[in-house]
Parts: structure tokens; C-alpha cells; sequence
């Protein structure tokens, strides 16, 4: 990490001028884009370290710097995000690199915006300042974007910083003035589109999206851009988001708004339109990169992504509001996590229950045909062999493999939790997880919907409960000549057999899904379903109802029992 924060001594004076930094770039090495971008963000944080120097030439270099190396940063964002089963260190090494030079970057921008606020009659950049603005607005964005894909809550300083930015441009007249931001752009820019861009997405700041979508999300409005419009007066029946600039946060949902000098307003009618219009345009079989929405944009699965959007941007009486309400409840719940975990730990949970059902002891039924009653000795011999019961319940506890989570709040359909950061690396959004009280063996199945960080820096969890009745099951490749019939022992298999585990879900209408490791599935497959309570069917898989972190949720039809 502090590598980046190094001056190599080879690198002295690279940004002197135009004809330098020009021959220092083609000599960047080629195959390794993270030792060249290192080297870049210690050259632009020597640069900023000269704050007192504002010249056109030095933001003729600045600007070929970053033209020169956007190709080299855009790679390291297209690895961090298709590679979302990296390692924690890798990834923690590609979000600093890449933050880093956003942020090296976006302040050199700043400070030759800010040096020509403070002196405007003397600078020789003046005709500059709308393509310099665009560029610091942008900056701003993707820094509160990729603290996003870490769940964290932008800094109010970032926010005001970027609301102050576009006040400059409003204030100077340029708010719309149609710029190339960068060469490879598609189209031209206004600093208001950029800034409205920034606002729209900070909607899904703290949603349920994973990295990849949000960077979807991301250029959708790319693409969308001419329709963003930010306004400084109020129309109840246009406007349905606000942002006070006056204040450190992002964009907030309309409730009958006055026309406050600080208030900003944004319009989505237009957009809502037009991603309806897409989806329509879906369902008649259009390709969706001509629709705008990028090569990486996949069907089914992407009309989720859509509703999800098109909730966040309706207006407010079209939004589904949430139903059920937050309650506040302290406890420590027992968490597992991944299929084969979760799946190797029902039937222990089972086992449990069953053994904690035992009928009354032999002493206790002696004693009541005897004397009518159980005596207080053996009463007492009862308590002492149901302490031990208990000390052998706590090692257990302390021997396996979970984790305690503090809870913050339940509903009807959820529960939320305080959770260390530090210790939970493997917490991402769309995780399968069972949960179970920490005194109990009463198993919930979970899965991971929501995570942000508060202000203290802890992590906050939001986990939808899966409603269905679920049971672990074990599914082996399967012909109709397989035999069928009962497992006397549960989930054991014979050893050398083709076997995986999964999880059954039962509705209340006898509906019967499975949740399979993704590995694992393929349309119309078929498997010996296996279950420590029902027969043994032959299924074969039909088309996936969900997918997560790793794991789908699979319809099936029974083929043979």
C-alpha cells in the first residue's frame, strides 16, 4: 500500500515539461500496468507537493499525463471488477492503486480550479477552466464511486468539495458549456451532466448492487447523459430528487421542496421513460449493447437490475416503500457461510434437537413408581448431569466454526447486524448464510442483501430470510436405472461416488426449489435427489429463479422416484 506514497529517485523532474513527460511515458513498462501506474501516482503526488506553481505549461503536462495513462487505469478497474473471487490482498492492493490515482489526479484538477478562483484576471488558463472543471467533477465521482464498491460512505468533505465545483461553473456561466472530457469519449459533456451523473448514481451508494453493477449502472448513465438535467428551481411535478449543496451528502428524494438558493433539483421522468422503452425494446428481442446498456449486460438476469433502477429513480408513489418495520433487538446470533458449510452443519443441528427430546430418565420413572413423585435427590442428580450437558454445549460451541454477530435490528423478513469488518473479508452482497441464536440450534437460512459502513467504520449488514422450509440434501449424478428408496444414514453416500451437496426449499404451497453451487448446474442435468426423510428421486434441473454470491436457486422436475 505505502509504496505508492514513494518517490523513486529515477523519477526527479519527469513533469517538468511537455517534451519530458511525453518520452517518460512511452518508456512506462508495457506488461506491467500496476508497477506503471504506481510510478505515475508518485510522480502526480510530487506534482501536487508544488501547489504554488499554476502555470499553462504545467497544466498542459498534467493534462497529457492523464490522457496518456486513462488506458492504463481503465484496465485496472476491468480487472478489479471481473475478478470478484480475488483475494483480499489482491484486491485491497488494485482498489488502492486505483483510488490512488483518482485521487492524485482529481486533486491536481482542484488546485488549478481553486488558483483560478482566487486570481482570474491573471491566469492563462481561463479558457481551460470548463474542460478543467469537467475533469475535477468526474474525478470527484469516481472517488465516491469506488468507496462505494467497499460499502463505504462517502466523506462529506468529497461531497462538498463536488457540490462547490459546480456552484464555480454555475457561477461563471459554464454550468452548460459542452466539453471533450477525454479523447475517448463518445460524446461531448457539460459540467452539469457530469454532476448530475454523480447525484443519480449516488442513489445506489449504500443499495443492494455489487460492485459490477453499479459500474453498469454507471455507464447507463454514460450513455444517458443527455438526459440529465440539474435545476435550481422547483417543479413538484418534474423534480423528484434534491441535493443541498450546502451540505455533505449526495441526492435525496423530493417531499414538496421550496426553491432554497442551496437546493439543486434533478428530473428522472425522462430517464424512466427511456429505460422503459429498453425494456420493452428487450422483450422484442433487441441486442442490449445497442440499447446502451455495455457489452457485460446479460439476460435474464438483467431485468433485475433494471427494476431494481427503476425503483430507485420513480417518483415517490410509484416507489415501493418498505412494509416492514425495523425493530431494534440486541442479541448474538451464530453465522455460517457457503453451501457446503451451511450443508454440512443441518443435520448436526438435527441430531441436536433430537437428542435434547430424550424421554424421562430410569431414576425418575423409579422413583414415581416407588413413591409417587421424583425425589429431590434424584431431581438434584438432574440438574447436575443437565450442567454438564451445558459445559459440553459451550466447548462445542467454542470448537466449531462460526461466527458471532452482534444483531442491531429484526422485521418480519430480515434481520440487521453490526459486523467487524476486519474479521468477515468473505462479506459480500448476495452471500448464502445460515444464522441460529446463539443459545439455540434453530438454523434460518439468509442471504447477504445489503452492507454499508457507518461513521465509526463498522459494518452494517442487512439479511433477507429465506421464508421456505429447507433441509440439506445430496444430489449424485443420476440415470433412471439408479436405485431408489430411503437413506437409512442420512446424507452419507458411499465413498467414490459422484456426489455434491445442496439445499432443498419447500414452500407453503409444496413448491420445490434447490440451491446448488453454480459449478454444478446445467440446464435439464439430471441427479439422484437424496434426502435423510423422503425417497430417493430422479430430478432433472430446469432454468434458474435466482442466483447469488456462488449459488443459483433451481426449479426442477421429478423424472423418476
Amino acid at each position: 500500500m505505502f509504496s505508492f506514497f514513494k518517490k523513486k529517485d529515477g523519477d526527479q523532474d519527469v513533469l517538468s515539461n511537455l517534451k519530458t513527460i511525453t518520452r517518460w511515458v512511452q518508456d512506462l513498462p508495457a506488461g506491467d500496468i500496476y508497477s506503471a501506474q504506481e510510478k505515475v501516482v508518485q510522480n502526480l503526488i510530487q506534482f501536487n507537493h508544488a501547489e504554488s506553481n499554476f502555470s499553462k505549461d504545467r497544466l498542459q503536462v498534467l493534462m497529457h499525463l492523464d490522457e496518456a495513462t486513462r488506458d492504463m487505469q481503465s484496465s485496472l478497474c476491468t480487472q478489479y471488477l471481473r475478478n470478484a473471487h480475488m483475494s483480499k490482498s489482491i484486491e485491497s492492493r488494485l482498489w488502492i492503486a486505483i483510488h490512488a490515482f483518482y485521487w492524485e489526479i482529481t486533486r491536481s484538477y482542484h488546485g488549478f480550479l481553486m488558483d483560478f478562483i482566487a486570481n482570474p484576471g491573471g491566469s492563462q488558463i481561463q479558457m481551460s477552466i470548463p474542460l478543467i472543471a469537467s475533469r475535477a467533477i468526474r474525478g470527484f465521482a469516481d472517488i465516491i464511486k469506488w468507496r462505494y464498491f467497499r460499502y463505504e460512505q462517502a466523506d462529506e468533505k468529497l461531497w462538498l468539495r463536488l457540490h462547490n465545483l459546480y456552484r464555480i461553473a454555475e457561477f461563471d456561466n459554464f454550468s452548460n458549456a459542452a466539453v471533450t472530457v477525454y479523447r475517448t469519449d463518445a460524446e461531448q459533456r457539460t459540467p452539469a451532466q457530469e454532476y448530475g451523473q454523480a447525484l443519480l448514481l449516488s442513489l445506489f451508494g449504500n443499495s443492494s448492487l455489487v460492485p459490477r453493477e453499479v459500474e453498469m449502472v454507471d455507464q447507463w448513465l454514460d450513455n444517458w447523459s443527455d438526459l440529465i438535467r440539474v435545476d435550481s428551481l422547483y417543479d413538484p411535478d418534474s423534480h423528484t430528487f434534491y441535493v443541498d449543496t450546502g451540505k455533505g451528502q449526495g441526492l435525496k428524494r423530493s417531499r414538496n421542496q421550496t426553491s432554497d438558493p442551496a437546493l439543486r433539483f434533478v428530473s428522472t421522468t425522462d430517464l424512466l421513460k427511456h429505460l422503459r422503452e429498453i425494456t420493452e425494446s428487450l422483450k422484442s428481442g433487441a441486442p442490449p449493447a445497442t440499447l446502451g446498456l455495455t457489452e457485460d449486460f446479460r439476460l435474464p438476469e438483467g431485468y433485475d437490475l433494471i427494476n431494481q433502477v427503476d425503483k430507485e429513480w420513480a417518483v415517490l408513489d410509484d416507489r415501493d416503500r418498505r412494509v416492514n418495520q425495523r425493530i431494534p433487538q440486541p442479541g448474538q446470533w451464530k453465522v455460517i457461510h457457503d453451501l457446503n458449510n451451511i450443508c454440512n452443519e443441518l443435520p448436526k443441528a438435527e441430531n441436536k434437537v433430537k437428542s435434547n427430546r430424550s424421554p424421562i430418565s430410569p431414576e425418575e420413572i423409579l422413583d414415581i413408581k416407588l413413591y409417587g413423585f421424583v425425589t429431590e435427590r434424584t431431581k438434584d442428580k438432574g440438574l447436575e448431569q443437565q450442567r454438564e450437558a451445558t459445559m459440553q454445549a459451550q466447548y462445542e460451541l467454542m470448537q466449531a466454526q462460526y461466527e458471532l454477530w452482534e444483531q442491531a435490528d429484526s422485521s418480519t423478513t430480515g434481520l440487521g447486524f453490526h459486523v467487524n469488518p476486519l474479521s468477515n473479508e468473505w462479506l459480500k452482497v448476495g452471500k448464502l448464510i445460515a444464522l441460529s441464536p446463539r443459545d439455540d440450534n434453530t438454523w434460518r437460512l439468509g442471504i447477504v442483501m445489503r452492507l454499508a459502513r457507518n461513521n465509526k467504520g463498522h459494518r452494517l449488514a442487512g439479511i433477507k430470510l429465506v421464508p421456505e422450509q429447507f433441509q440439506a440434501v445430496t444430489l449424485k449424478m443420476g440415470n433412471a436405472d439408479a436405485t431408489v428408496g430411503y437413506v437409512v444414514d442420512e446424507l452419507d453416500i458411499p465413498s467414490g461416488s459422484q456426489s455434491i451437496k445442496a439445499i432443498l426449499l419447500t414452500s407453503e404451497e409444496k413448491q420445490e426449489y434447490l440451491l446448488i453451487n453454480s459449478a454444478n448446474y446445467a440446464k435439464n442435468r439430471q441427479y439422484q435427489l437424496r434426502s435423510p426423510f423422503d425417497p430417493s428421486r430422479l430430478i432433472r434441473l430446469e432454468s434458474v429463479e435466482d442466483s447469488g454470491e456462488s449459488w443459483l436457486r433451481v426449479g426442477f422436475t421429478v423424472v423418476a422416484v
